[in-house]
């Protein structure tokens, strides 16, 4: 009988012991110590929990925003094969930041007490990006969050828990968000609201920040944009087909979206008229994303990446990989990363879409430097790549970890825990942050352009307004399809990219006004023109530009 009971007993010990495993993987992410860190060549930058109550809310948007207003200076000193640095954050005696003055009167002495016998010391000045988070929790906080040390400048209740919560976008003096149908509009510095105003439509997907207005897509295919005053009125509406299901992106000349019809549109980022719209080879079901100015990617279902030329829409080149992308094509320098939706990631050619390599088990880009990929493979683990070759460098598990933000920005490594624990990790030869886009300083112009259409600077031939929606019919009675539709008997259809048909006939306008070719260039014909630059065969047939 004491037997059988003592069986009993270590056979529920065994049945609790089973049972906990898996409660005790939930009692917190991991740690990494610093020589697992060293072998990958990585070092933490800082880790934290963020004001979110782990009991009762989970980390819901992420955003990271990148801004030289008040960027912290640095002076790197070398001299005989040794870096020495002194930066306007650092702290004085009675622990004030330096300043840049403070620390450039540092930069003297130290110099000052050099032997230059062996030298003369060079002296590099450095302005480094602020890096802010801007976070979102499920239960309605908004908090802002410094990127280069984990302090949290400011945390707001700013929207109700019962309402879905959208990303905030902010450049260097606001942030806007979204609660239910109110967009509101925040000081950066401080969290006090400027503004609220109420949505005339449902918001699909959080607001996106611009030079000229903050644009924001709602369920009906409409993409509304705001002044940053917050009106009084609205701005004219881009108007799409389709529903729209994924954020917009917004760049210095353009913005672009995706809707429910498989149709990518570009419209002007300064007045409320659509460039173009292309029509895709399957589902977009990841958001678009950009490469600067000029260039625009998107995905399918169908496994395609296109790169798009931003200002009069044709395609730079088109990849099959084969297989169903989920995830945004990443651009950094002059390569493009395309992670599969079953795993896998490609590394992309800028210019040609050209295949540099493929490394197999691969589910999200998460960071890059000019050396090295870093990655999350299907065993939730952190890979290291050779950005060049592919090759596997490293690998380091991330149990209790389950959130993993896609970098294109800049090469830190931010990863975390949906209960607030955050982490972010750099390279050991990388003290200051690596920057992927380009950021402008307050109140500065973009760049002139040579008007070469081949570089970044580079801008469209002036256009007319024309709203390729209301504008009149064009004489003779032909009638311009803004999208390139083919012409009815006798007629013509334009082409929305430069050529417009000619001729006593008229073509089917999907919208129902008639109108000239909305970018202001026609040429003679009765041929309706691809409207990605290939020529149409015969009468008044337009071809199929994937076909």
């Amino acid at each position: 009988m004491q037997i059988q009971k003592l069986v009993s007993r270590l056979a529920m010990f065994a049945l609790v012991a089973v049972a906990a495993n898996p409660a005790m993987a939930q009692i917190g992410a991991r740690t990494f110590s610093p020589y697992e860190l060293e072998r990958l060549g990585l070092e933490k930058v800082w880790s934290g929990q963020l004001p979110i109550d782990p009991q009762r809310s989970q980390l819901e948007t992420f955003r990271q925003v990148i801004s030289l207003k008040d960027p912290q200076v640095v002076f790197e000193v070398e001299h005989n094969g040794k870096k020495v640095t002194f930066g306007s954050t650092e702290l004085d005696i009675i622990g004030k930041p330096l300043g840049e003055e403070g620390a450039k009167k540092l930069v003297d002495q130290y110099v000052a007490r050099l032997d230059t016998s062996k030298g003369e010391p060079t002296v590099t000045r450095r302005e480094v990006p602020n890096e802010t988070f801007f976070v979102q929790s499920d239960s309605g906080i908004l908090m802002s969050v410094d990127g280069r040390t984990g302090k949290t400048n400011w945390a707001e209740l700013r929207s109700n828990s019962r309402f879905p919560q959208t990303t905030p976008d902010a450049n260097d003096d606001f942030v806007v968000s979204i609660s239910g149908f109110t967009l509101s509009c925040l000081r950066r510095d401080s969290g006090a609201v400027m503004w609220t105003r109420q949505l005339e439509g449902v918001p699909i997907a959080g607001p996106v920040v611009g030079d000229d207005f903050i644009y924001i897509p709602l369920l009906d295919g409409t993409v509304v944009a705001y002044n940053f005053d917050g009106g009084p009125h609205l701005v004219p509406r881009y108007k799409s087909l389709g529903r729209i299901r994924m954020p917009v992106i917004s760049t210095e000349s353009s913005i672009a979206w995706a809707t429910d019809r498989d149709y990518f549109y570009v419209g002007y980022a300064d007045r409320p008229l659509v460039r173009y719209r292309i029509e895709s080879s399957g589902e977009i079901i990841a958001p678009p994303s950009n490469f600067g100015p000029l260039r625009l990617f998107f995905t399918t279902a169908t496994g395609y990446v296109y790169c798009i030329y931003s200002t009069d829409g044709s395609i730079q080149w088109r990849f099959s990989c084969g297989e169903p992308i989920d995830s945004s094509a990443i651009g950094i320098d002059d390569s493009v990363f395309v992670t599969l939706q079953r795993g896998g990631m490609y590394k992309l050619g800028m210019e040609e879409g050209d295949v540099k390599w493929f490394v197999p088990h691969i589910k999200q880009f998460l960071a890059a430097n000019e050396q090295y990929a870093y990655c999350l493979d299907d065993g939730h683990s952190l890979v290291v790549l050779d950005i060049n070759s592919g090759a596997r460098v490293g690998s380091m598990g991330l149990q209790g970890y389950d959130f993993f933000y896609t970098n294109a920005k800049t090469d830190r490594i931010i990863m975390g825990t949906k209960t607030g624990k955050m982490v972010v990790l750099r390279s050991a030869a990388l003290p200051y942050p690596l920057v992927h886009v380009d950021v402008k300083k307050p109140g500065e112009k973009p760049a002139p352009s040579t008007g070469k259409p081949g570089e970044e600077g580079a801008k469209p031939a002036a256009e007319p307004a024309v709203d390729p929606f209301t504008a009149p019919a064009a004489a003779g009675g032909g009638v311009a399809d803004p999208f390139g539709a083919p012409a009815s008997s006798g007629g013509s259809a334009a082409d929305p990219f430069g050529s417009s048909g000619g001729g006593g006939g008229a073509a089917a306008d999907p919208f129902g006004s008639g109108s000239t070719d909305p970018f202001g260039n026609s040429s003679g014909g009765s041929d309706a023109s691809d409207p990605f630059g290939s020529g149409s065969g015969g009468g008044a047939s337009s071809d199929d530009p994937f076909n």
